[in-house]
């Protein structure tokens, strides 16, 4: 049973029931909004003291600041930024993973990678204290890439490419700003972080397969963000030598046209039919449980 699902998540008139009737998608934007106004109003020190993360505050008893980091932005731009990707490719997870699970992978990659940045002191990075969703987002795009590989994403709506190779390029970026921040040079960017939240993706859908977050990626390339067709990507054709029916090609190009809409106008567009075709099909494809 998943926590969205309990009873005492159900009971109606309460915030448990309104919880509930959000997205996750949804949910997770509104704690990083109410967060972030939060951190307009309280006091500065007591949101750095108990709102971002580092090794000297884990090592002072405040273990929940891995999380609460993952939820907090200094600046309006910086929570606009990780927003507008993590809208990019979010619904699609949701989708194919339903309510409760997507929202345990991006909690669980916002602790992770929260984590990993604090425990850089250990291997001689600086104890810098660190805030922001951008590693739990880096996980939800590499995500989106091992399912999505070939999809079009057009950067700042201009500039084309594939979802695999965007998750490349920005891991390559943190690597080099890793190995920078090594030396001795600041350049004020969780780059741990950010590569933690990939690893956390790679390792879940890798991996640790049997935690139940894979699913078929026989066509991967299938589903696109706000773009087009890269040439090579999937179309559904007649039966080849995988001896797929006409029943499965029907299916795939059903599941293809629910996650396009949810791609673009967000899971809640979807009537309950839709709904129901899209947890029917991703049961099948070992999707979902």
């Amino acid at each position: 049973m998943g926590i969205f699902d309990r009873d005492y998540m159900q009971s109606s008139g309460s915030t448990g029931s309104m919880i509930r009737s959000m997205s996750a998608v949804k949910l997770i934007v509104t704690i990083n909004v109410v967060v972030f106004i939060a951190w307009r109003l309280a006091s500065r020190d007591f949101m750095q003291y108990e709102f971002m993360t580092s090794w000297a505050h884990l090592a002072s008893g405040r273990i929940w600041t891995p999380l609460t980091a993952a939820f907090s932005h200094y600046s309006f731009f910086h929570i606009l930024i990780n927003m507008l990707v993590f809208l990019s490719f979010a619904p699609v997870l949701e989708a194919r993973w339903g309510k409760g699970r997507f929202f345990a992978f991006y909690l669980g990659a916002a602790i992770f990678s929260s984590l990993l940045h604090a425990s850089m002191v250990q291997f001689g990075w600086r104890d810098a204290p660190a805030l922001g969703a951008s590693g739990a987002v880096c996980a939800v795009t590499t995500a989106f890439a091992c399912y999505y590989p070939k999809s079009v994403i057009l950067i700042w709506g201009i500039l084309p490419a594939p979802a695999w190779l965007i998750v490349v390029a920005m891991s390559l970026f943190d690597l080099k700003g890793l190995i920078d921040q090594s030396e001795g040079i600041s350049t004020g960017i969780g780059h741990a972080a950010h590569l933690g939240g990939v690893v956390f993706a790679l390792g879940l859908l890798f991996v640790l397969p049997k935690m139940g977050l894979t699913g078929s990626r026989k066509s991967s390339s299938r589903s696109r963000v706000g773009a087009r067709r890269a040439p090579g990507d999937y179309y559904p054709a007649a039966p080849s030598s995988d001896g797929a029916s006409d029943r499965d090609i029907a299916e795939e190009e059903r599941l293809d046209e629910l996650l396009t809409k949810v791609s673009r106008e967000g899971i809640d567009a979807l009537d309950e039919d839709e709904r129901e075709d899209l947890h029917r099909i991703s049961r099948k494809r070992g999707d979902l449980p």
